[in-house]
């Protein structure tokens, strides 16, 4: 897998597209329909579980990446002033899934506990600024 993502980086930018989306729609179920986050998450997760399989990308892992960026976004709205704060915990997301995804293979927890990272990071740094 890792040589794949190296020798195609268009792949590097689907993964922030799709922890983009799982984060974006999450936040946007919560944010604009008053669902409470954990329903959010499921139903992002369940929506995005309908991904067609290509050649062309791995849909398991863009699935994950989905899933991801749901569960960042989990966190208190209280946290996110502007669309920015957004941009910020999806990067922060998808810089954590390209990192720490190989490494936590076969164990269960992964995406929660990057998510949970991300969500980590970008409050702390919101914090410093």
């Amino acid at each position: 897998m890792i040589r794949k993502l190296r020798n195609n980086p268009l792949q590097y930018l689907t993964v922030f597209i799709f922890c983009a989306a799982g984060c974006y729609s999450c936040f946007g179920l919560q944010k604009y329909l008053n669902i409470p986050s954990f329903y959010a998450s499921a139903l992002v997760g369940l929506i995005g579980s309908f991904l067609p399989h290509s050649r062309y990308y791995d849909s398991k892992r863009l699935i994950a990446c989905i899933y991801c960026g749901s569960f960042a976004s989990m966190c208190s709205l209280t946290f996110f002033t502007s669309p920015a704060d957004i941009f910020i915990l999806c990067f922060l997301t998808g810089c954590y899934f390209l990192l720490l995804g190989n490494y936590f293979r076969g164990f269960g927890g992964k995406l929660g506990t990057i998510g949970f990272l991300s969500s980590l990071s970008f409050i702390i740094f919101k914090g410093i600024l």
